[in-house]
């Protein structure tokens, strides 16, 4: 290593050196001027830092924004496309429906016209089975063995 010198022997036992006053106010001045540069740099710093928070999240709110206008469009378009097909399919059973009601009136226009067909035959039959009745002669008693 290096050879000890004077400072060092002076560290040694404990004793420092004067520093003269010139050397002193140069060391303050250095000082001052350091604790300026670093807080404008600090100052400048966080200008920078404040800037770019706010050019990032402007650019994250602008992004944001495009999306959320696309993803609502397309929404849009999607949910106009589901609409217009449940309205055919509704369509496609309301018509189906008036034609199952259509046939199911005919058929009970149809059955009611059996019916009075019916109930017209059977008056008419017992109509006959009382006139056949009323005209009948008594029965004859049944042979006995």
């Amino acid at each position: 290593m290096y050879p000890p010198r004077d400072i060092d022997k002076m560290r040694e036992r404990g004793e420092t050196w004067a520093v003269d006053h010139g050397m002193r106010e140069a060391f303050d001045r250095l000082g001052a001027d350091l604790r300026g540069e670093i807080r404008s740099s600090a100052v400048e710093g966080r200008v920078y830092v404040d800037g770019s928070i706010q050019a990032s999240a402007a650019k994250t709110r602008a992004y944001i924004d495009e999306r959320l206008q696309t993803s609502t469009a397309e929404m849009r378009r999607h949910f106009e496309v589901v609409g217009e097909s449940l309205r055919a399919d509704i369509r496609g059973v309301a018509e189906l429906v008036a034609l199952s009601n259509e046939g199911s009136k005919r058929r009970d226009d149809e059955q009611a016209g059996r019916t009075d067909g019916l109930e017209g035959r059977v008056l008419r039959l017992e109509v006959r089975v009382t006139s056949l009745e009323d005209n009948r002669k008594p029965r004859r008693p049944l042979r006995g063995p």
